[in-house]
């Protein structure tokens, strides 16, 4: 992670997010240790890591794919192990370029779906943002 974010500290915070009073995503995040150092334990808990930081964001990449939960998210989860996840990772940079935070995103597959806008494109028999992975 240090290595993805250009950095040779990392802090990494982990927590589960609730909707409605049951467990929705375990989101765990990573950023340079320069930029969290001066976050305590009850900044990440009562705000989003993009407000904390004081850094102009561009923007982030996101990929989503299909897993099976492992038994620790499992258990933040309150599914049984091996039942179908999605995982997002997003990369978010900086306006000048340098990635900010790295972040893992679990949801369960049964309480989640992505809606995602696809602007005009020129017509193309590969569906636009879709690539096969081994």
């Amino acid at each position: 992670m240090a290595e993805r974010l250009g950095t040779t500290q990392v802090l990494r915070v982990k927590r589960r997010n609730l909707a409605d009073g049951a467990p929705f995503a375990v989101v765990t995040v990573w950023c340079p240790a320069e930029l969290g150092q001066h976050l305590s334990r009850r900044d990440v808990e009562r705000q989003p890591f993009y407000e904390l930081l004081g850094v102009q964001l561009r923007g982030a990449t996101q990929t989503i794919g299909a897993a099976a939960v492992g038994a620790a998210d499992a258990a933040l989860l309150a599914i049984p192990v091996d039942s179908p996840v999605l995982v997002c990772e997003r990369l978010t940079t900086s306006v000048d370029g340098q990635p900010i935070l790295l972040s893992e995103h679990i949801f369960p597959a049964h309480r989640t779906e992505f809606m995602v806008d696809l602007p005009q494109a020129e017509p193309s028999i590969v569906p636009s943002g879709l690539r096969l992975v081994e």
